[in-house]
């Protein structure tokens, strides 16, 4: 069960839409990513972009410093599941605010 949403401060905005506008190239297209994804594993966006899943990780990584990407919730990999058909748990990740 998600928290409710509480109304921005605009002053909020400004900062979040200032860090969105210093994105690295890779940041950007990792956070596009999981932006149209909604909740997904490193895996998934990795075959979405077609990078390998360490050029992923370490943006993921760095989208989560900067407090632009959270932690949704821990599933099992899909796509293990039916390449390898393993259940992996993985962490699922989603965009923490949207402007």
């Amino acid at each position: 069960m998600r928290k409710r949403k509480h109304k921005m401060m605009p002053t909020s905005l400004l900062a979040y839409a200032e860090v969105l506008e210093n994105l690295g190239e890779k940041q950007s297209k990792v956070y596009a990513a999981i932006r149209e994804l909604k909740s997904c594993n490193n895996k998934m966006i990795a075959r979405k972009l077609n990078w390998n899943i360490n050029c992923v990780t370490g943006r993921v990584n760095e989208l989560r410093k900067l407090h632009i990407v959270m932690q949704d919730k821990k599933d099992n990999c899909p796509i293990s599941l039916e390449e390898e058909n393993k259940k992996r748990l993985t962490v699922f990740w989603r965009v923490r605010r949207q402007l």
